[in-house]
């Protein structure tokens, strides 16, 4: 049979080394992350980056290490049991260096290395899963763009390094409207940014950044002139899939945790694991999140063997996220009040997880994208889906 649901020696081994890594490198540190709302210290990205945890799935003659998108959702689902902040980071800038071309050289190497972040700056005010909205600017002028606008939910921004920006390309000679996806110095003149206070996955930030003339050469557009909108929905499949992956590994964490915490809490002289209102919805919260962790790997999986993973990729990351928030809620209520208090870890786990229903599309927008998928594009209810 071709069909197998273990995976290799060699990626439970990757497994195991990503688990130490973060439990030793990162779990020190995550509520301090949380409590002052700034990006990893102690060195996290560049000591990912030494470990190996960027640039997974990128050739090795990038400076990557010619892994593929499955060993990278190892990758960001065990970081997701210790940080969802640091695995949405490394998700980030592995998709965005390796899926997306143009960064050059010299600044890919420094990404998988940990020297350099990358940012996507997508979203605007009137203008998030509808990219053809927005109102962000570049203008023909010479040799560069002068880019004008302003982006919000911008990750891991103040912090990033480079920014990937969509703008509306004007000025170029056609009349033909075409969106650029372009590379940005986040220092560059002209850029001023405020940092956005966020529910959850505070280390991962977000920023509000205003971009006034901001001179950039048409050579720093990612991709061909034409390819915009095109090169953010290539690499939404696997990210999407690595979203639901990190949402499984912190439901995961908690769920293992909260077995454990039912086995010894004692109420009424029996352990409250015994009662079936403990015991009935742990089986049904674990049961469901076995059934996301088969999707999200297969969407990967598509990926890696050429297929299409777009309705995949979407059905698993909102029923991977979804499910992952009730699992977290329901243990929560396990503890009692003390689930309620900011020094019983659940709570930000269950703030931090809800950050992944936004991230590469809200919750009915992949339902949208799944549906026109499975009906056909007469059936989307909206166009310019994001899909």
């Amino acid at each position: 049979m071709s069909l197998d649901f273990n995976f290799s020696p060699e990626q439970e081994e990757f497994r195991a080394y990503v688990r130490d890594f973060a439990q030793r490198e990162i779990a020190p540190y995550v509520k301090e992350w949380d409590d002052v709302e700034q990006l990893p210290t102690h060195d996290i990205i560049p000591k990912m980056g030494k470990a190996g945890l960027i640039g997974l799935a990128a050739p090795k003659e990038m400076g990557g290490h010619g892994k593929d998108y499955i060993t990278l959702g190892i990758c960001i689902e065990e970081l997701g049991r210790v940080d969802t902040s640091c695995a949405l980071i490394c998700s980030v800038n592995n998709t965005m260096a390796t899926l997306i071309p143009g960064w050059g050289d010299d600044v890919v190497r420094k990404v998988f290395r940990g020297e350099n972040l990358l940012s996507i700056a997508t979203s605007e005010e009137d203008a998030g899963s509808d990219v053809t909205n927005m109102q962000t600017e570049a203008v023909v002028d010479g040799d560069d763009f002068l880019i004008t606008g302003r982006k919000i939910h911008v990750s891991i921004m103040p912090g990033a390094t480079y920014m990937g920006v969509t703008a509306w390309v004007k000025g170029d000679g056609t009349n033909k409207p075409r969106i650029a996806f372009i590379k940005v110095p986040a220092d560059a003149p002209g850029i001023s940014c405020e940092q956005m206070e966020e529910m959850g996955a505070r280390g991962h930030q977000l920023g509000i950044v205003h971009f006034k003339n901001v001179r950039v050469p048409q050579a720093n557009v990612l991709g061909s002139k034409a390819e915009g909108k095109k090169l953010l929905y290539a690499r939404w499949g696997v990210s999407r899939c690595l979203s639901a992956l990190n949402a499984i590994g912190s439901a995961q964490q908690v769920l293992d945790d909260t077995v454990a915490f039912v086995k010894k809490k004692v109420v009424y002289g029996r352990p409250i694991g015994m009662y079936q209102g403990v015991s009935f919805p742990l089986i049904e919260h674990y049961t469901r999140i076995q059934a996301c962790r088969l999707m999200a790997y297969k969407g990967l999986w598509m990926s890696v063997v050429g297929q299409n993973p777009a309705m995949q990729a979407t059905m698993a990351k909102w029923y991977s996220v979804t499910s992952s928030v009730d699992a977290i809620t329901a243990c929560l209520q396990m503890y009692g009040a003390n689930g309620y208090l900011k020094e019983c870890s659940v709570e930000r786990r269950m703030r931090d997880t809800m950050a992944l229903l936004f991230t590469g599309g809200t919750i009915n927008i992949m339902k949208i994208i799944a549906i026109k998928e499975l009906l056909g594009k007469e059936f989307a209810a909206i166009r310019g889906d994001g899909g």
